[in-house]
């Protein structure tokens, strides 16, 4: 899985985790304002943000 976590002072931070490392990583996400666990399968995951910028004439195109 991968932890991905904010810190109080907006820093965000991330980690590659398996089921051993879950203590480890508790005393680093302790005073987190926001945290996410996410599966490492493409398939199964889901962005947290998505982004688009529109073209030089002003037209916005993408595929979702």
């Amino acid at each position: 899985m991968e932890l991905v976590w904010e810190t109080q002072d907006g820093m965000i931070s991330y980690a590659i985790v398996d089921d051993t490392e879950y203590q480890e990583l508790a005393t680093q996400v302790a005073d987190a304002r926001a945290a996410c666990v996410l599966p490492l399968s493409l398939d199964e995951r889901h962005p947290l943000l998505c982004a688009v910028l529109p073209d030089r004439d002003g037209v916005l195109r993408a595929r979702w």
